[in-house]
């Protein structure tokens, strides 16, 4: 009960910020005296929140179906190279005004028994995560082989990486970590992680020695 008071507080939290500030753009939008260049630009800072309340309400119920356990995974084979290419389709855009660079090494044939959709909404949420740490120019490298035991993908980036007092923390949700940009709600990873364990995976985020950071995502062939 405790757990489910603070999540309805964050939610809450998260929402109202939005919505207040859309009912001052409404408010603002209502003045005779407005030149059609401001009221554009308020027109667009309306579109901007009202995506960013699609989204937050979209992800707050694949979480709440992902606890009820209402969600049947599929089980067929998911090729990596696909599912990459896939998850990195909403990012191509804003990777490409960041001049960053998204280089895939994906062993060839390379694949494991999940579901493509739902893995591919965690993917993504990762992608986007190294892209807003990863500088101007930087690189994000999306790696997979597979063995007899497991599939693996590691999704490293060009970054400052991950301050020491989040990596415990990094799952949870609504966490914000120290360098987390003003948009967070700290929902995407907490998602990702969930999607991930219901389908026999582990995810694991760490620094990498010469700078960045690394995530690592295992897909078991049998049960762990």
């Amino acid at each position: 009960k405790l757990l489910l008071m603070d999540s309805i507080a964050d939610i809450s939290h998260q929402l109202r910020t939005p919505l207040t500030s859309m009912n001052l753009i409404l408010s603002r939008l209502e003045e005779t005296s407005l030149d059609p260049q401001q009221r554009l630009r308020l027109v667009k800072d309306a579109e901007r929140l009202v995506s960013r309340i699609d989204w937050l309400v979209s992800s707050l119920l694949k979480i709440s179906k992902l606890d009820a356990d209402a969600v049947k995974f599929k089980k067929e084979p998911v090729l990596l190279t696909k599912i990459t290419a896939q998850g990195s389709v909403p990012l191509l855009v804003p990777m490409e005004l960041r001049q960053q660079n998204f280089t895939v090494k994906i062993e060839k044939g390379a694949s494991f028994t999940g579901d493509f959709a739902w893995t591919t909404e965690a993917l993504s949420n990762i992608f986007k995560n190294c892209m807003e740490h990863t500088p101007v120019g930087g690189t994000i490298l999306v790696e997979g082989s597979e063995n007899p035991l497991f599939t693996e993908i590691t999704i490293s980036d060009t970054g400052n990486g991950i301050a020491a007092e989040d990596l415990p923390h990094l799952f949870e949700r609504f966490y914000k970590g120290k360098n987390a940009s003003e948009q967070s709600v700290g929902i995407g990873l907490a998602l990702s992680r969930m999607i991930i364990a219901k389908q026999n995976g582990t995810i694991k985020a760490e620094n990498l020695p010469s700078g960045g950071a690394k995530f690592t995502i295992r897909f078991y062939k049998g049960t762990v």
